[in-house]
């Protein structure tokens, strides 16, 4: 990718006498400089030797601040005048911006009264369970498959793990915001975005699209929703350690990373699947997907990027579009679990994301693979089974959970014609209407024979 030089301090090592840094009076402006004037940044070794990488940053008056198990390149705070050396030294190959990540500022879920329990502690006072017409939308209530087995990995503020809704299999916190063990939601965002994807079929609240399925709360946005792409990339450093299948990112950067590319990169080639919400950048009301307004890392080639659809299964007028969108999903006014054991209704593509990871949870259960792998084969069998809505974009279908898992629920290698699916979704809607008229005219001859008697 190109970046601007802002983005991306490009430098090949040419050796600095012996590998030694700058002069003597550049280490003593470095001693003058403040916090202010740090610049955290990743930092890559040449040839992807690590070697005296980290005295090298020492050596510069910088702090090594993060190492990852699958990824040969630091994150490190330097002072900005010395990058300049950083950048020069032996062994070092590539120096580039820890930009900024997160979710949108005017993210604003509205808290339902009617799912608010008269003790949110006590989980028996909990209304009945209810799923949200994103679920029903796209058949998930529909298909006997639960996510069993599957592991999720929701990147994001972290998960309410005593929600009365969810199951937190565990997780990780690498944000300032507490310990390392510390993975819990102050913020809302991705306890939203878990019970989208994984809320337990309890009879209570809400339900997810895969209920069964194992989920992580890993904690890359701090309780602002705010985070960084070394926190991202630790992330998925994490998933890729743990074997969690599948890495939903319902969260966006306006720049975008050579280093976030490798991660992604290392991931999908280990056989993880990995999904980000498209951006809440809009589009041009047309229901077009030309436009090219998407967040990153969902332009990458390697992520299933989702964009948002209303009820009515238009593009919705916040959605980012672009090229690289894969999917359509529901994302206007989706109902799921919010921290301090509430429920809410909330907008934007970080709800769309979730149900996209879902569903690929189901087809990765019925592939019965044991741990990272067909993530290729789960993403064709998802794109392919996609049901068209928009004609203005009708590359990028509507994620569907029946098409996908087929008749016998399993991964189809060879998925449908477009033809057949048609054909198929077709016939479900003449039984659907049939099955409406059927009820209908039972209706009315019962009220009939009350009028008689």
């Amino acid at each position: 990718m190109t970046l601007s030089r802002r983005q991306l301090l490009q430098g090949v090592g040419a050796g600095v006498g012996t590998g030694l840094l700058g002069t003597t009076a550049s280490r003593s402006a470095s001693a003058s400089s403040t916090a202010s004037d740090t610049r955290r940044v990743f930092v890559h070794p040449r040839d992807g030797l690590l070697g005296n990488l980290l005295d090298v940053v020492e050596a510069v008056g910088g702090t090594t601040v993060l190492e990852y198990d699958n990824f040969d390149f630091v994150v490190a705070a330097v002072p900005e005048n010395r990058l300049d050396d950083l950048l020069s030294a032996t062994g070092v190959a590539a120096v580039e911006e820890d930009d900024e990540t997160g979710i949108p500022d005017d993210w604003n879920p509205s808290l339902l009264d009617v799912l608010l329990p008269p003790d949110r502690s006590d989980c028996s006072t909990h209304p009945d369970q209810r799923a949200s017409w994103g679920h029903e939308r796209i058949g998930v209530t529909d298909v006997e498959p639960d996510g069993t087995g599957v592991d999720i990995g929701i990147l994001d503020t972290g998960i309410q793990t005593d929600h009365c809704s969810l199951e937190v299999a565990g997780g990780r916190n690498f944000t300032a915001a507490g310990p390392p063990g510390d993975y819990e939601d102050r913020h809302g965002h991705g306890t939203h975005v878990a019970g989208i994807a994984a809320a337990v079929d309890n009879e209570l609240g809400v339900v997810g699209a895969a209920p069964n399925a194992n989920c992580y709360a890993v904690k890359v946005l701090d309780d602002e929703g705010r985070g960084r792409y070394s926190e991202l990339v630790a992330g998925i450093d994490w998933c890729i350690s743990n074997d969690v299948e599948i890495i939903s990112m319902s969260l966006g950067g306006e720049t975008e990373s050579d280093t976030l590319a490798e991660a992604i990169e290392t991931a999908h080639g280990e056989g993880h699947l990995l999904l980000s919400a498209a951006g809440n950048e809009g589009n041009p009301g047309d229901g077009s997907c030309d436009a090219a307004t998407m967040t990153y890392p969902a332009t990458h080639e390697n992520v299933v990027a989702v964009a948002a659809t209303d009820e009515d299964d238009s593009l919705a007028s916040y959605s980012s579009v672009g090229a690289a969108v894969d999917l359509l999903a529901p994302g206007t006014d989706i109902v799921s679990s919010v921290a301090d054991n509430e429920y809410a209704e909330a907008s934007g593509t970080s709800m769309a994301c979730p149900f996209v990871t879902g569903v690929a949870a189901l087809v990765w259960e019925r592939s019965e693979a044991d741990g990272p792998g067909p993530n290729e084969a789960v993403r064709q069998t998802l794109a392919e089974t996609a049901e068209p809505v928009l004609e203005t974009c009708d590359a990028h279908g509507l994620v569907d959970a029946r098409a996908a898992l087929g008749k016998d629920g399993a991964v189809d290698d060879e998925p449908a014609s477009a033809t057949d699916q048609d054909g198929e979704r077709a016939g479900n809607r003449l039984t659907a209407a049939l099955e409406w008229l059927a009820d209908a005219i039972t209706s009315f001859l019962e009220w009939l024979r009350g009028v008689v008697r």
